[in-house]
């Protein structure tokens, strides 16, 4: 079983090209040479981000001396870097891709440059329709708001005279399915970071093993407590639980951003009135409910993964066959076999007792990839309880927008018992990027030393 956990940089004529995987255990000391030599990165060849790999690659782009412009990120990527405080400011943003549709569902991606789209913008407005008829998916009131930098502009073009009259309404709506949409766009991105994490772990975990119980019968000939080829044979399971958890969450983020995509096109529409919005955020509302099987199946893998890990703790016979020997009759051929099975240097004379101190290094290695699944393994918990705060804000919605509708309650009432709801539990830090760029203008000052001033808690 392969895993892409590859990232590579790819440097000709003062361009740096990001190819590849960035995950959370991703190190650029090797390549911050070539990023200091560079006038610009590319993101034209990488996959898959994770949020913290994402967000170390940009701290170490603004702590280089020279000047750094990104191009070509794919529209996923820069819908993440968009969420960072101070994002294409000290750095320019050269290109990105936006994706756009027609009326027939056609999609696909072009490339563009900020002040291009600030452009269409200033003319258009903040839903922007070219000229070939696609129009491009998204609001410029998210992709350019490291140009205008208030969210309000460009200027909300809603089509119908019952959105412009109900103009708060509909963006408040609006912006929750985004925000909801991104949410589970980053929590896709957290799961399929931490099943990659773990499944390298527990690999090398394998890997160590194995060459410990191939070297230990140098020293003791009977020993039988074989544990690798069990634990290597758990790995697919363990690859196919946790890739399902991903898998269900992209479908929820497909749905979701099908609703942001509608909501976009009945802006778009002249005869769209108050039956047709209110609707489709019932639509929004009732689509939620896929969200709950979800959330209990994290609990289920969490604890069942956690089981599973444990397992790969469980080499106290090979440990202590190790220990008790006191190498009296180990020969310097047999130490450079076993030296050899564990692919350690057998070009150095070493005792006994140097080479146990390297045996005991690896199973200081296992004991440390043990503990970085078991700190991953969080990670469950909190997209859990990320989820579950959507499904608490969307019951808000459910108990409340036929009144909203009916004129019974006023639309501030429902916006405040939202945003309350979403300051209240925020408990991670994507959480807290994501509600401050969706809901810049929102909360209360309190609320946002709560947002700005808490412990910030990564996936």
């Amino acid at each position: 079983m392969e895993i892409e956990n590859d990232f590579e940089v790819v440097f000709e004529k003062g361009v740096s090209t990001l190819r590849g995987h960035l995950v959370d255990s991703t190190e650029f000391d090797s390549v911050i040479d070539t990023f200091s030599k560079s006038k610009e990165i590319s993101f034209a060849g990488l996959y898959s981000v994770s949020w913290l790999g994402l967000q170390k690659l940009y701290d170490c782009f603004l702590k280089l001396n020279n000047p750094l412009q990104l191009s070509q990120i794919p529209p996923h990527i820069y819908r993440i870097l968009l969420l960072l405080p101070g994002f294409g400011k000290k750095i320019g943003i050269k290109s990105f891709q936006v994706e756009i549709f027609n009326t027939k569902n056609d999609r696909k991606k072009i490339s563009m440059t900020l002040n291009k789209l600030a452009d269409l913008g200033k003319a258009q407005g903040c839903f922007v329709k070219l000229q070939d008829g696609y129009q491009i998916f998204g609001s410029l009131n998210h992709l350019c708001r490291p140009f205008f930098e208030d969210p309000s502009m460009p200027k909300r073009n809603y089509a119908s005279k019952w959105c412009l009259q109900n103009e708060e309404l509909c963006s408040f709506l609006y912006d929750y399915a985004c925000f909801t949409r991104v949410v589970l766009e980053i929590c896709s991105l957290a799961q399929e970071s931490t099943s990659r994490l773990i499944e390298e772990s527990l690999q090398n975990i394998c890997t160590r093993i194995s060459n410990l119980e191939f070297s230990v019968k140098t020293i003791a000939p009977h020993f039988s407590d074989y544990k690798s080829r069990t634990l290597m044979a758990m790995l697919p399971h363990i690859h196919d639980i946790s890739i399902s958890v991903v898998n269900g969450i992209n479908l929820s983020s497909t749905t979701f951003e099908a609703v942001v995509n509608t909501f976009e096109a009945l802006f778009q529409n002249e005869r769209v009135g108050s039956k047709e919005i209110f609707d489709q955020m019932r639509h929004f509302i009732s689509f939620s409910d896929q969200l709950l099987p979800i959330a209990k199946g994290l609990e289920d893998v969490g604890v069942e993964l956690g089981g599973n890990t444990l397992k790969y703790g469980e080499f106290t016979t090979l440990l202590k066959t190790f220990s008790s020997f006191n190498g009296a009759s180990l020969s310097e051929k047999k130490m450079i076999s076993m030296r050899r099975k564990l692919k350690m240097d057998t070009h150095i004379h070493l005792t006994w007792q140097e080479t146990l101190k390297d045996i005991n290094a690896e199973f200081k290695y296992i004991e440390q990839d043990l503990n970085r699944c078991i700190i991953a393994l969080q990670g469950y918990d909190l997209v859990r309880q990320v989820l579950e705060h959507r499904l608490t804000e969307i019951n808000i919605f459910k108990n409340f927008l036929d009144s909203v509708q009916n004129k019974k309650m006023h639309l501030n009432e429902l916006k405040q018992k939202i945003i309350l709801q979403i300051v209240d539990r925020l408990v991670t830090d994507q959480e807290k990027y994501t509600y401050s760029f969706f809901f810049p203008n929102s909360a209360s000052v309190k609320n946002d030393t709560v947002v700005l001033n808490s412990t910030p808690v990564f996936f």
